[in-house]
Protein backbone atom coordinates (compact mmCIF):
# COMPACT_ATOMS: atom_id res chain seq x y z
CA UNK A 1 0.00 0.00 0.00
CA UNK A 2 1.34 3.40 -0.98
CA UNK A 3 0.43 6.86 0.21
CA UNK A 4 1.61 10.30 -0.90
CA UNK A 5 2.11 13.16 1.56
CA UNK A 6 2.41 16.84 0.63
CA UNK A 7 5.00 19.00 2.35
CA UNK A 8 5.76 22.66 1.49
CA UNK A 9 9.35 23.70 0.81
CA UNK A 10 10.77 27.23 0.49
CA UNK A 11 11.30 28.50 -3.06
CA UNK A 12 15.08 28.14 -2.92
CA UNK A 13 16.80 29.78 -5.92
CA UNK A 14 19.25 26.91 -6.44
CA UNK A 15 16.43 24.36 -6.33
CA UNK A 16 14.40 26.38 -8.84
CA UNK A 17 17.39 26.48 -11.19
CA UNK A 18 17.73 22.73 -10.80
CA UNK A 19 14.07 22.26 -11.72
CA UNK A 20 14.50 24.37 -14.86
CA UNK A 21 17.62 22.51 -16.00
CA UNK A 22 16.01 19.15 -15.13
CA UNK A 23 13.00 19.94 -17.33
CA UNK A 24 15.29 21.03 -20.18
CA UNK A 25 17.01 17.65 -19.93
CA UNK A 26 13.64 15.89 -20.01
CA UNK A 27 12.63 17.85 -23.10
CA UNK A 28 15.92 16.94 -24.79
CA UNK A 29 15.27 13.23 -24.17
CA UNK A 30 11.71 13.68 -25.45
CA UNK A 31 13.02 15.16 -28.70
CA UNK A 32 15.51 12.32 -29.14
CA UNK A 33 12.97 9.62 -28.32
CA UNK A 34 10.32 11.15 -30.59
CA UNK A 35 12.76 11.35 -33.49
CA UNK A 36 13.92 7.75 -32.91
CA UNK A 37 10.38 6.47 -32.23
CA UNK A 38 11.42 4.68 -29.04
CA UNK A 39 10.59 4.94 -25.37
CA UNK A 40 12.82 2.07 -24.22
CA UNK A 41 14.94 3.29 -21.30
CA UNK A 42 18.12 1.49 -22.33
CA UNK A 43 17.93 2.83 -25.88
CA UNK A 44 17.17 6.33 -24.66
CA UNK A 45 20.13 6.09 -22.29
CA UNK A 46 22.52 5.20 -25.13
CA UNK A 47 21.15 7.96 -27.35
CA UNK A 48 21.00 10.81 -24.83
CA UNK A 49 23.24 10.27 -21.78
CA UNK A 50 26.54 11.62 -23.13
CA UNK A 51 24.78 14.47 -24.86
CA UNK A 52 23.03 15.52 -21.64
CA UNK A 53 26.22 15.30 -19.59
CA UNK A 54 27.94 17.65 -22.02
CA UNK A 55 25.02 20.09 -22.28
CA UNK A 56 24.30 20.23 -18.51
CA UNK A 57 27.54 19.35 -16.69
CA UNK A 58 26.25 20.61 -13.33
CA UNK A 59 23.28 18.21 -13.41
CA UNK A 60 24.26 15.12 -11.48
CA UNK A 61 24.29 11.71 -13.12
CA UNK A 62 21.42 10.42 -10.96
CA UNK A 63 19.25 13.39 -11.93
CA UNK A 64 20.05 12.77 -15.61
CA UNK A 65 18.80 9.20 -15.18
CA UNK A 66 15.66 10.48 -13.44
CA UNK A 67 15.04 12.85 -16.36
CA UNK A 68 15.49 9.97 -18.81
CA UNK A 69 13.00 7.80 -16.92
CA UNK A 70 10.44 10.60 -16.80
CA UNK A 71 10.77 11.22 -20.54
CA UNK A 72 10.42 7.49 -21.17
CA UNK A 73 7.18 7.37 -19.20
CA UNK A 74 5.80 10.40 -21.07
CA UNK A 75 6.61 8.87 -24.44
CA UNK A 76 5.17 5.53 -23.43
CA UNK A 77 1.94 7.21 -22.39
CA UNK A 78 1.56 8.98 -25.74
CA UNK A 79 2.64 5.95 -27.87
CA UNK A 80 3.55 8.39 -30.72
CA UNK A 81 -0.15 8.81 -31.55
CA UNK A 82 -0.56 12.56 -30.96
CA UNK A 83 1.72 15.57 -30.82
CA UNK A 84 5.11 15.39 -29.20
CA UNK A 85 4.82 15.92 -25.41
CA UNK A 86 6.27 19.17 -24.08
CA UNK A 87 7.85 19.79 -20.67
CA UNK A 88 7.29 23.19 -19.11
CA UNK A 89 10.20 24.93 -17.36
CA UNK A 90 8.66 24.74 -13.87
CA UNK A 91 6.58 21.57 -14.17
CA UNK A 92 6.99 18.64 -11.79
CA UNK A 93 10.30 16.77 -11.48
CA UNK A 94 10.90 13.31 -10.07
CA UNK A 95 13.71 12.28 -7.71
CA UNK A 96 14.83 8.76 -6.83
CA UNK A 97 16.27 7.46 -3.56
CA UNK A 98 19.84 8.39 -4.54
CA UNK A 99 19.05 12.07 -5.03
CA UNK A 100 17.37 12.96 -1.72
CA UNK A 101 17.51 12.01 1.95
CA UNK A 102 14.66 12.91 4.34
CA UNK A 103 15.31 13.64 8.01
CA UNK A 104 11.75 13.60 9.33
CA UNK A 105 12.72 13.69 13.00
CA UNK A 106 14.65 16.94 12.60
CA UNK A 107 12.23 18.33 10.01
CA UNK A 108 14.73 18.64 7.13
CA UNK A 109 15.40 17.10 3.76
CA UNK A 110 18.63 16.90 1.76
CA UNK A 111 18.11 17.39 -1.99
CA UNK A 112 20.53 17.32 -4.92
CA UNK A 113 20.86 20.65 -6.74
CA UNK A 114 23.18 22.13 -9.35
CA UNK A 115 25.50 23.31 -6.57
CA UNK A 116 25.48 20.05 -4.63
CA UNK A 117 23.37 18.81 -1.73
CA UNK A 118 21.27 21.35 0.17
CA UNK A 119 19.31 20.86 3.38
CA UNK A 120 15.92 22.53 3.39
CA UNK A 121 13.28 22.72 6.12
CA UNK A 122 10.53 20.12 5.70
CA UNK A 123 7.19 20.67 7.43
CA UNK A 124 4.91 17.62 7.51
CA UNK A 125 1.24 18.60 8.04
CA UNK A 126 -0.49 17.06 11.01
CA UNK A 127 -2.82 14.89 8.92
CA UNK A 128 0.06 13.19 7.05
CA UNK A 129 2.02 12.34 10.19
CA UNK A 130 0.08 9.06 10.46
CA UNK A 131 2.01 7.75 7.44
CA UNK A 132 5.54 8.56 8.64
CA UNK A 133 6.15 5.01 9.88
CA UNK A 134 6.45 3.71 6.32
CA UNK A 135 9.43 3.69 3.96
CA UNK A 136 9.88 6.70 1.68
CA UNK A 137 10.51 5.53 -1.90
CA UNK A 138 10.38 8.60 -4.16
CA UNK A 139 10.04 12.38 -4.25
CA UNK A 140 8.28 14.67 -6.73
CA UNK A 141 8.63 18.46 -6.68
CA UNK A 142 6.08 20.94 -8.02
CA UNK A 143 6.37 24.73 -8.02
CA UNK A 144 3.27 26.64 -6.91
CA UNK A 145 3.29 30.03 -8.61
CA UNK A 146 0.54 31.50 -6.47
CA UNK A 147 2.09 30.61 -3.14
CA UNK A 148 5.63 30.92 -4.51
CA UNK A 149 6.54 27.67 -2.80
CA UNK A 150 7.78 24.27 -3.86
CA UNK A 151 5.48 21.40 -2.87
CA UNK A 152 7.24 18.12 -2.12
CA UNK A 153 5.22 14.95 -2.72
CA UNK A 154 6.77 12.06 -0.79
CA UNK A 155 5.64 8.56 -1.73
CA UNK A 156 5.58 6.25 1.30
CA UNK A 157 5.23 2.48 1.19
CA UNK A 158 3.14 1.05 4.03
CA UNK A 159 2.35 -2.57 4.99
CA UNK A 160 -0.83 -3.95 3.44
CA UNK A 161 -3.91 -4.26 5.61
CA UNK A 162 -5.36 -7.82 5.80
CA UNK A 163 -8.34 -8.14 3.47
CA UNK A 164 -11.68 -9.34 4.83
CA UNK A 165 -13.41 -12.44 3.46
CA UNK A 166 -15.91 -11.72 0.67
CA UNK A 167 -19.03 -12.69 2.59
CA UNK A 168 -21.31 -9.83 1.54
CA UNK A 169 -21.42 -7.36 -1.35
CA UNK A 170 -22.46 -3.71 -1.50
CA UNK A 171 -23.43 -2.37 -4.90
CA UNK A 172 -22.87 1.37 -5.40
CA UNK A 173 -24.50 3.15 -8.33
CA UNK A 174 -22.86 6.47 -9.21
CA UNK A 175 -24.81 9.17 -10.98
CA UNK A 176 -24.96 12.88 -11.77
CA UNK A 177 -28.12 13.83 -9.87
CA UNK A 178 -27.55 11.22 -7.15
CA UNK A 179 -23.84 10.87 -6.49
CA UNK A 180 -24.01 7.51 -4.71
CA UNK A 181 -26.86 5.05 -4.15
CA UNK A 182 -26.11 1.83 -2.25
CA UNK A 183 -27.86 -1.52 -2.52
CA UNK A 184 -28.72 -1.43 1.22
CA UNK A 185 -31.30 1.34 0.51
CA UNK A 186 -28.86 4.15 1.42
CA UNK A 187 -28.93 7.40 -0.58
CA UNK A 188 -26.25 10.02 -0.13
CA UNK A 189 -27.91 13.50 0.06
CA UNK A 190 -27.01 15.50 -3.05
CA UNK A 191 -29.26 18.58 -2.90
CA UNK A 192 -26.45 20.73 -1.50
CA UNK A 193 -23.98 19.46 -4.11
CA UNK A 194 -26.35 20.26 -6.99
CA UNK A 195 -27.11 23.70 -5.54
CA UNK A 196 -23.41 24.60 -5.25
CA UNK A 197 -22.66 23.39 -8.79
CA UNK A 198 -25.60 25.34 -10.20
CA UNK A 199 -24.52 28.50 -8.36
CA UNK A 200 -20.97 28.34 -9.73
CA UNK A 201 -22.23 27.60 -13.23
CA UNK A 202 -24.53 30.63 -13.22
CA UNK A 203 -21.76 32.83 -11.82
CA UNK A 204 -19.30 31.73 -14.50
CA UNK A 205 -21.83 32.32 -17.28
CA UNK A 206 -22.62 35.81 -15.97
CA UNK A 207 -18.95 36.81 -15.63
CA UNK A 208 -17.96 35.36 -19.01
CA UNK A 209 -20.78 37.22 -20.75
CA UNK A 210 -19.55 40.54 -19.30
CA UNK A 211 -15.92 40.09 -20.32
CA UNK A 212 -14.65 43.13 -18.37
CA UNK A 213 -11.35 43.26 -16.53
CA UNK A 214 -13.02 43.03 -13.14
CA UNK A 215 -15.07 40.04 -14.36
CA UNK A 216 -11.88 38.27 -15.48
CA UNK A 217 -10.25 38.98 -12.12
CA UNK A 218 -13.31 37.53 -10.41
CA UNK A 219 -13.17 34.42 -12.62
CA UNK A 220 -9.53 33.94 -11.72
CA UNK A 221 -10.32 34.38 -8.04
CA UNK A 222 -13.11 31.79 -7.96
CA UNK A 223 -11.29 29.29 -10.18
CA UNK A 224 -10.79 26.00 -8.40
CA UNK A 225 -13.39 26.57 -5.69
CA UNK A 226 -15.92 24.16 -7.16
CA UNK A 227 -13.19 21.58 -7.78
CA UNK A 228 -11.99 21.81 -4.17
CA UNK A 229 -15.58 21.55 -2.94
CA UNK A 230 -16.18 18.35 -4.92
CA UNK A 231 -12.85 16.91 -3.79
CA UNK A 232 -13.85 17.38 -0.16
CA UNK A 233 -17.33 15.98 -0.81
CA UNK A 234 -16.01 12.92 -2.67
CA UNK A 235 -13.70 12.10 0.23
CA UNK A 236 -16.66 12.24 2.60
CA UNK A 237 -18.71 10.00 0.29
CA UNK A 238 -15.88 7.46 0.06
CA UNK A 239 -15.57 7.38 3.84
CA UNK A 240 -19.35 7.02 4.21
CA UNK A 241 -19.42 4.04 1.82
CA UNK A 242 -16.37 2.24 3.25
CA UNK A 243 -17.68 2.56 6.81
CA UNK A 244 -20.62 0.31 5.94
CA UNK A 245 -20.28 -3.32 7.16
CA UNK A 246 -19.62 -4.86 3.74
CA UNK A 247 -16.20 -6.38 2.90
CA UNK A 248 -16.68 -6.03 -0.89
CA UNK A 249 -17.85 -2.92 -2.76
CA UNK A 250 -19.03 -3.41 -6.35
CA UNK A 251 -18.74 -0.53 -8.83
CA UNK A 252 -19.42 -0.08 -12.53
CA UNK A 253 -16.43 0.15 -14.85
CA UNK A 254 -17.09 3.64 -16.25
CA UNK A 255 -13.72 4.08 -17.95
CA UNK A 256 -13.99 6.11 -21.16
CA UNK A 257 -17.49 7.41 -20.41
CA UNK A 258 -16.64 11.10 -20.92
CA UNK A 259 -14.80 10.40 -24.18
CA UNK A 260 -17.83 8.58 -25.58
CA UNK A 261 -20.18 11.40 -24.54
CA UNK A 262 -17.99 13.98 -26.32
CA UNK A 263 -18.12 11.99 -29.57
CA UNK A 264 -21.93 11.92 -29.60
CA UNK A 265 -22.81 15.27 -31.16
CA UNK A 266 -26.55 14.55 -31.02
CA UNK A 267 -26.53 14.86 -27.23
CA UNK A 268 -27.73 18.23 -25.93
CA UNK A 269 -25.12 20.70 -24.79
CA UNK A 270 -26.53 20.63 -21.26
CA UNK A 271 -26.06 16.85 -21.04
CA UNK A 272 -22.49 17.05 -22.36
CA UNK A 273 -21.72 19.75 -19.80
CA UNK A 274 -23.10 17.56 -17.01
CA UNK A 275 -20.94 14.65 -18.12
CA UNK A 276 -17.87 16.88 -18.25
CA UNK A 277 -18.56 18.20 -14.75
CA UNK A 278 -19.10 14.72 -13.24
CA UNK A 279 -16.25 13.71 -10.91
CA UNK A 280 -17.00 9.97 -10.90
CA UNK A 281 -13.38 8.93 -11.47
CA UNK A 282 -12.15 10.96 -8.50
CA UNK A 283 -14.73 9.28 -6.27
CA UNK A 284 -13.55 5.92 -7.61
CA UNK A 285 -9.93 6.69 -6.72
CA UNK A 286 -10.89 7.85 -3.23
CA UNK A 287 -12.89 4.65 -2.73
CA UNK A 288 -9.88 2.55 -3.73
CA UNK A 289 -7.62 4.50 -1.38
CA UNK A 290 -10.06 4.21 1.52
CA UNK A 291 -10.70 0.50 0.88
CA UNK A 292 -6.96 -0.23 0.99
CA UNK A 293 -6.78 1.49 4.34
CA UNK A 294 -9.60 -0.51 5.96
CA UNK A 295 -8.90 -3.85 4.23
CA UNK A 296 -11.87 -4.03 1.87
CA UNK A 297 -12.13 -5.10 -1.77
CA UNK A 298 -13.21 -2.95 -4.69
CA UNK A 299 -14.70 -4.97 -7.55
CA UNK A 300 -15.42 -3.55 -11.03
CA UNK A 301 -18.05 -5.12 -13.27
CA UNK A 302 -19.41 -4.49 -16.74
CA UNK A 303 -22.11 -1.77 -16.54
CA UNK A 304 -24.18 -3.40 -19.29
CA UNK A 305 -27.90 -3.86 -18.43
CA UNK A 306 -27.49 -2.56 -14.86
CA UNK A 307 -30.27 -0.01 -15.37
CA UNK A 308 -32.52 -2.22 -17.56
CA UNK A 309 -32.42 -5.45 -15.55
CA UNK A 310 -34.99 -6.22 -12.88
CA UNK A 311 -33.23 -6.94 -9.59
CA UNK A 312 -36.06 -9.31 -8.55
CA UNK A 313 -36.71 -11.55 -11.57
CA UNK A 314 -33.76 -10.71 -13.86
CA UNK A 315 -35.88 -9.60 -16.83
CA UNK A 316 -33.98 -7.19 -19.14
CA UNK A 317 -35.77 -4.66 -21.33
CA UNK A 318 -35.48 -1.01 -22.30
CA UNK A 319 -39.17 -0.58 -21.53
CA UNK A 320 -38.47 -1.20 -17.84
CA UNK A 321 -37.46 2.48 -17.59
CA UNK A 322 -40.66 4.51 -18.22
CA UNK A 323 -39.07 7.69 -16.82
CA UNK A 324 -35.55 8.48 -15.49
CA UNK A 325 -36.18 8.20 -11.72
CA UNK A 326 -38.49 5.18 -11.89
CA UNK A 327 -38.10 1.48 -12.66
CA UNK A 328 -41.05 -0.74 -13.51
CA UNK A 329 -40.53 -4.38 -14.58
CA UNK A 330 -42.83 -5.40 -17.45
CA UNK A 331 -42.48 -9.06 -16.46
CA UNK A 332 -43.19 -9.15 -12.70
CA UNK A 333 -44.55 -5.59 -12.18
CA UNK A 334 -41.80 -4.80 -9.67
CA UNK A 335 -41.49 -1.07 -8.85
CA UNK A 336 -38.39 0.57 -7.38
CA UNK A 337 -36.21 3.63 -7.61
CA UNK A 338 -34.10 3.22 -10.76
CA UNK A 339 -30.75 3.98 -9.08
CA UNK A 340 -31.51 1.64 -6.19
CA UNK A 341 -32.44 -1.10 -8.65
CA UNK A 342 -29.12 -0.58 -10.45
CA UNK A 343 -27.22 -0.76 -7.16
CA UNK A 344 -28.91 -4.07 -6.32
CA UNK A 345 -28.00 -5.39 -9.76
CA UNK A 346 -24.37 -4.45 -9.13
CA UNK A 347 -24.45 -6.39 -5.88
CA UNK A 348 -25.85 -9.44 -7.73
CA UNK A 349 -23.20 -9.09 -10.45
CA UNK A 350 -20.48 -9.08 -7.81
CA UNK A 351 -21.81 -12.26 -6.24
CA UNK A 352 -22.01 -13.95 -9.65
CA UNK A 353 -18.52 -12.77 -10.56
CA UNK A 354 -16.88 -14.14 -7.43
CA UNK A 355 -18.97 -17.31 -7.61
CA UNK A 356 -17.90 -18.07 -11.19
CA UNK A 357 -14.23 -17.24 -10.62
CA UNK A 358 -12.53 -20.34 -9.20
CA UNK A 359 -9.96 -18.40 -7.19
CA UNK A 360 -9.25 -17.88 -3.51
CA UNK A 361 -10.17 -14.70 -1.70
CA UNK A 362 -8.20 -11.71 -3.06
CA UNK A 363 -5.05 -10.93 -1.11
CA UNK A 364 -5.07 -7.32 -2.22
CA UNK A 365 -7.52 -4.54 -1.51
CA UNK A 366 -8.26 -3.74 -5.16
CA UNK A 367 -8.69 -6.24 -7.97
CA UNK A 368 -6.85 -5.26 -11.21
CA UNK A 369 -8.96 -3.41 -13.76
CA UNK A 370 -7.11 -4.62 -16.87
CA UNK A 371 -7.60 -7.90 -18.79
CA UNK A 372 -8.57 -9.94 -15.73
CA UNK A 373 -11.55 -7.77 -14.79
CA UNK A 374 -12.54 -7.31 -18.44
CA UNK A 375 -12.72 -11.08 -18.98
CA UNK A 376 -14.54 -11.66 -15.71
CA UNK A 377 -17.03 -8.89 -16.49
CA UNK A 378 -18.07 -10.76 -19.64
CA UNK A 379 -18.86 -13.69 -17.39
CA UNK A 380 -21.10 -11.46 -15.31
CA UNK A 381 -23.16 -10.56 -18.36
CA UNK A 382 -23.62 -14.26 -19.07
CA UNK A 383 -24.71 -14.78 -15.49
CA UNK A 384 -27.47 -12.19 -15.82
CA UNK A 385 -29.02 -14.09 -18.70
CA UNK A 386 -29.73 -17.22 -16.63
Amino acid sequence: MQRTIQCPLPADSDLLKTIRVYNKAVQRVLDIGWASKTYHKNRLHKLSYRDLREMYPKLQSSLVQCARDMASDMLKREKFRHKKPLKRPLSGVRYNQRTFTPFLESGKISICTLVGRKKLPLIVPKYFQQYLEGRITSLTLYYNKRRKKIIAYLTIELPDVPVEDLSSFLGVDRGIKRVAVCSNNSFYPTNHILAVKWRYQQLRQELQSKGTRSAKRKLKRISGRERRFMTDRNRKIAKWICNMPYPCIVLENLRGLKQHSKKKKNLPKKVRRQFGNWAYYQLEQFLIERAEKVGKTILFVNPRHTSQRCSRCGYISKTNRPSPPHFFCRECCFKLHADLNAARNLSDFGKALIGRASVNSPNVAVLPLAETIASLSRGVVLATNH
